[in-house]
């Protein structure tokens, strides 16, 4: 157990912390960030989580400020990252989802070109981009399922990935229209 300002670090302290926070930290983060409620959560779980290990490693002994503001500042940071994160790969998302959205789509070779390129991607980046574009899942379900250290891991991988993928579709449809 560890005392932080007034609040004693147990299970029951950390779980009661979370809980009198939670919902304001969520209504903060929806209307200052515009973020929704799911990345939300994420983001103040992985703070509840930051502050408790600031304080069992002894990084904060002493809070100059309320739990709620250093909470809040841990938040904020983490919707930063999240955000510059976002910018990184939103360039490439972009130039992903033309697999999906482009009219050319519909033209069966190219699909098929696509799940080739797909399926010759390899490991791990084969059903990281499935789990991610396919089915949904979150980066913090990706994490969890796969084994990466966290989401920004996660993204990080994505992006590479997706960096390979777009390479490979676009050096497999030059050689084919070559050959045309």
């Amino acid at each position: 157990m560890y005392i932080v300002g007034q609040i004693l670090l147990s299970r029951e302290a950390l779980a009661d912390l979370y809980m009198k926070h939670r919902d304001e930290f969520l209504a903060w983060a929806a209307n200052h960030y515009k973020l929704e409620r799911d990345v939300a959560l994420d983001i103040y779980q992985a703070s509840i989580l930051a502050l408790y290990e600031n304080a069992a490693s002894g990084k904060l002994t002493e809070l100059t400020s309320t739990v709620k503001t250093y909470l809040f500042a841990i938040g904020k940071n983490k919707i930063r990252q999240t955000f510059q994160s976002r910018q990184k790969v939103q360039s490439l998302d972009e130039d992903f989802d033309i697999l999906e959205e482009n009219e050319e789509i519909a033209d069966p070779a190219l699909l098929k070109l696509a799940i080739s390129c797909l399926s010759e991607l390899g490991e791990p980046c084969r059903s990281l981009l499935e789990q991610f574009y396919y089915h949904g899942g979150t980066m913090a379900y990706i994490a969890n399922k796969f084994g990466y250290k966290n989401e920004d891991a996660v993204k990080s991988q994505k992006y590479k990935c997706v960096i390979r993928l777009r390479k490979l579709f676009l050096s497999k449809q030059e050689v084919k229209l070559k050959r045309v």
